[in-house]
Order: structure tokens, then C-alpha cells, then sequence
């Protein structure tokens, strides 16, 4: 749909791939940035329209689901019929849109559609096309990229929170939701720096594919000439015989030498027929000169039933054939890709949840406000200098990557159910550490992951299925969660449940090469 100028191959791990890397850890930086100031927002929300806590969840509810659907959308069809560059330059105008309407909104029920819907659509445009273009770009360095990437996004959520504390007190609600709005413009140069690229291998099967439909189409029409020439022939034989079987019975009569011969009047063309048939038989070119009407018409009859049959099934495929593009229902006959979904709904939210719980846990436990400021900070630099680290072994050959996703997601899930432990400050940051640095390597792994389990070629599909099952982990887990507080009195239960989760999702990595494609 739209035309810009595209790298090569040539620049793969090299040349431009670092200015779209740029671009991706600016883009996460400013996304991943206003996600966890969120909880800043929600007070604030409270306040100004004196809402519950369960108004207010719903809203983040609503909006997870919303951009789980939207995210399959966009990489089964707006990556391919759109583009990245173009979806990446829309966050802009989605992210200024909910600001605005958000700093605007005359009650809580106009946030379902100004945050809900308008956030989700850009959280969406933004995370999703950038991790596509990223991946292509990179190949050798691909885990490194994405490490780097999410560096950004850690940076976010340790910048972020204490700018918007400052814009609140200094603009209120409303001034810093403009000014957020502006800085979402920001994805305007983001998005024009993220080039379309043709990899070598994709031209190439492009080419082999249109050949290989070009000699499907060869072949077809040859087939369907010899079709239609057997026919013609066949037809002009069975007249042939008629005319023949007339001309035996007609009347005759005896000459002088006692031998039958055929009535004077006889038609020089039955004289013909009946003294060289093979001659009328000798040439497609002939053959067509004796097709009857009856038989033409026959054919066009047959043919336009045929047309009619056709136009029947093409609008019942209608759906059907949107439903592919949407995405590739094969995968599901693909034993890895479904090993790495489930594996992706057990542990995406032990990954990501332990940060929104921590909080409310320290104040279970007595810990001051202050102090449980200081977790939250402790915790976001934390995850950044251990995605920093990540860096430098994300592309180690000595293991792989899956490997690397089992030590961290096990570790995890056991560091969740030190939680019991937690009781003053000094436990509750040692947990907050060890929980940001180890659940933080799913989010630099995790597509680095699907494109080594099911293949670049499905990154879109992967990421967009995958993006569901993180949608539906964390609503459901959140609910767990939020249960077994109320049913026990204590937010120890939830971190277990997660912790399990977190192992069992490790582990059936493991099993890969136990699973066929």
C-alpha cells in the first residue's frame, strides 16, 4: 500500500539495522515508560472522578483484552497490506488521541473508549511492528538487539514514574495528560526511521513461488486445450457415423453389372465424408468446422454452470480466506509452536505481575510509604541492569537460548515463593532484585524465541498469538491473585501460584526436541 525506499540485505547486523535498533529502544523506552507510571494514573483517576478500584481495573482489563485482539490483526494483516513504518508513525496519533480524550473525559465511562480502546491501539502499533523489523534486521546479533531494545523499556519505567510524579504537581491530571499526548508525537521520527528491508531469501522465494504459479498456469491451460480438443473430436466422430448409418440406409439400386451403387442424387459432401473420414479427422482445424450448434451450445451451457458454482464457493470462502490471512491456523499442527504457547501462558505473568504486588504487599506487611517507594525504584533499576547484562550473553553459542529461558523462568518461579520470607525492607528488596533481574530476561528472550521455535517467516503469527496468551495470563493470574488475597488474607498464596506456573513454564521448554514441527 505504501512505497518507501528499503534496505538490503546488506544491511543485516550492520549499517542501518543500528539506526532502526535506535529507533525500537527510543519507541519501548517511551511505551514501556507510561505502562508502569500507570499506577500513578490510577490514583489520580480515583481522585478526580471519585471511582472505585474495581472501575478502574476494569478499564486495564478491557484494555489488555483489546489490544491482544488488535495485535493479531496487525500482524496477520496491517504488517503485511500496511507496513511497519506506517503502523509505527500511527502510535503518534493513537497515543495522542487517548491522551487528549483521557485529559478531556467529563467521567470514568468515557476511559473505556479514550484508554481502553485508543491506548490499546497504540500500545499495539508500537510494540508489534517494532519487534518484526527489528528481528529481520537482525540475525547473528538478533538475541543482543532485542536485549538492547528492552533496555530501553527499562530505562522507561525508572525515568518515566518520577517525571510524571513532578508534571502532577506542577500541571495536575490534566496538564500532564497533554503533555503525554505530545510525547507520544515523538513516534512520528521514530516510525520514519524504521526502513522496510527485503531479505535475499524472501526475494528468492518470491521469485520460486511466481514461477512455480506460472507453470501451474501453463500447465493448466495446456491440459484444459487437450481437454477441450478430445471433445471436439469426439463429437465430430459421433456425427461423422450418423452421417454415415443416413447414407448406408438410403435407398439404392442395382447397376448393369449387378453391383449396389449409392442414388445419383447423393450430395457430393456424403461422397466425401463417406470416401475420406480419416481426412475429416486429420486436423483440430477440420474437426472445428463440423462441431454442431447443439454441441457448442451444450458447451457454453456446461461452462457457464461451472462459473456460476465457482462465484457460489468463492463468497462462502470469503471468510474463510480473510480467517488465513489473519493468521496461519498450520502452526497448530506445529508441536513446537504450541509447546512455546503454553509455555508463554504460564510465564508471561510470573514474569510481570510480582512489580504491581509488591507494593501491596509491603503495605500488608507494615512497611512505610516511603520505604515502598524506594522498593519500586530499587526494583525498575534493578530489571535494567540485569537486561544490561543480558546483553552480552544473549547470543552465546555455548547455550541455547531456550536453555537460558529455563535457568531464568525456574529461578524465578523459586525467588516467588521466597516471598514467605519477606518481612521488613532489607527481604522485601532482596526479593524485589532477584524477581526484576531474573523475570525480566522472558521479555529480552521471548521473541528471539519464536523465531527460533517456528522460523522468521512466522514471526508475525508467533508474536500475535503469543501476545493473546500473555493477555489471557495476566487477567486470569490477576484474578488468582486478587482470590486467594481475600480467601487467605495474605498475598503469599498468589506469589506461590505464580512461582508454580513460572517452573512448569520453563521446563516444558525443555522438551523441543521431544516435539516434532
Amino acid at each position: 500500500m505504501f512505497h518507501f525506499r528499503k534496505s538490503t540485505s546488506s544491511s543485516v547486523d550492520k549499517g542501518w539495522a543500528w539506526v532502526v535498533l535506535f529507533g525500537c529502544f527510543m519507541g519501548y523506552l517511551i511505551i514501556i515508560g507510561m505502562l508502569k507510571s500507570f499506577g500513578l494514573f490510577f490514583v489520580e483517576y480515583q481522585r478526580k472522578y471519585s471511582a472505585t478500584s474495581s472501575v478502574i481495573s476494569m478499564i486495564l482489563s478491557v484494555q489488555t483484552i483489546i489490544a491482544s485482539a488488535v495485535s493479531i490483526i496487525i500482524m496477520g494483516i496491517g504488517t503485511r497490506y500496511i507496513g511497519e513504518r506506517p503502523l509505527i508513525i500511527g502510535t503518534a496519533f493513537f497515543g495522542l488521541a487517548s491522551s487528549v480524550g483521557n485529559a478531556y473525559a467529563a467521567q470514568a465511562s468515557v476511559l473505556f473508549f479514550t484508554q481502553s480502546t485508543l491506548f490499546a491501539l497504540t500500545v499495539a502499533s508500537a510494540f508489534a511492528p517494532s519487534t518484526l523489523i527489528l528481528s529481520k534486521y537482525f540475525e547473528k546479533r538478533r538475541g543482543m538487539a532485542n536485549a538492547i531494545a528492552n533496555v530501553g523499556g527499562s530505562i522507561g519505567g525508572l525515568t518515566f514514574p518520577p517525571l510524571y510524579a513532578y508534571l502532577f504537581k506542577e500541571y495536575g491530571l490534566q496538564g500532564t495528560l497533554i503533555i503525554a499526548g505530545g510525547i507520544f508525537l515523538h513516534f512520528i521520527p521514530i516510525g520514519m526511521l524504521m526502513r522496510p528491508i527485503e531479505r535475499k531469501e524472501k526475494l528468492l522465494q518470491d521469485i520460486e513461488e511466481k514461477d512455480k504459479s506460472q507453470d501451474l498456469v501453463g500447465k493448466g491451460l495446456f491440459e484444459e486445450c487437450l481437454a477441450s480438443n478430445e471433445i471436439i473430436k469426439e463429437e465430430s466422430e459421433n456425427e461423422v457415423k450418423v452421417n454415415l448409418i443416413a447414407s448406408n440406409h438410403s435407398p439404392q439400386r442395382k447397376g448393369s453389372d449387378g453391383k449396389l451403387n449409392s442414388l445419383q442424387n447423393s450430395s457430393e459432401d456424403d461422397r466425401n465424408i463417406q470416401a475420406k473420414p480419416s481426412k475429416l479427422l486429420g486436423s483440430s482445424a477440420d474437426i472445428s468446422l463440423t462441431v454442431s450448434m447443439e454441441g457448442l451450445n451444450l458447451a457454453c451451457s456446461k461452462a457457464e454452470i461451472d462459473n456460476d458454482v465457482y462465484d457460489e464457493e468463492k463468497g462462502i470462502n470469503c471468510c474463510l480466506q480473510f480467517l488465513f490471512k489473519l493468521f496461519d491456523f498450520s502452526l497448530f499442527k506445529n508441536g513446537q509452536f504450541i509447546l512455546l504457547m503454553i509455555s508463554i501462558l504460564l510465564v508471561s505473568a510470573p514474569s510481570g505481575i510480582p512489580i504491581t504486588y509488591i507494593p501491596p504487599f509491603a503495605k500488608d506487611r507494615g512497611l512505610q510509604t516511603d520505604l515502598i517507594g524506594y522498593l519500586v525504584t530499587i526494583s525498575a533499576a534493578s530489571d535494567l541492569v540485569g537486561r544490561i547484562l543480558f546483553v552480552f550473553i544473549a547470543d552465546n553459542k555455548k547455550i541455547e537460548r531456550r536453555h537460558m529461558m529455563t535457568i531464568a523462568t525456574v529461578t524465578n518461579g523459586i525467588i516467588c515463593f521466597m516471598a514467605f520470607f519477606s518481612t521488613n525492607f532489607t527481604y522485601f528488596a532482596i526479593f524485589g532484585i532477584l524477581q526484576a533481574m531474573f523475570g525480566g530476561v522472558y521479555f529480552s528472550m521471548i521473541n528471539v524465541l519464536v523465531i527460533d521455535f517456528i522460523g522468521l517467516d512466522k514471526l508475525n503469527y508467533g508474536i500475535a498469538f503469543g501476545a493473546v496468551m500473555t493477555g489471557i495470563s495476566r487477567a486470569v493470574t490477576s484474578l488468582v491473585f486478587g482470590i486467594l488475597r481475600d480467601s487467605t488474607g495474605s498475598y503469599v498464596s498468589g506469589f506461590s501460584f505464580i512461582g508454580v506456573c513460572s517452573i512448569l513454564g520453563g521446563v516444558f521448554l525443555l522438551f523441543k526436541p521431544c516435539v516434532s514441527k
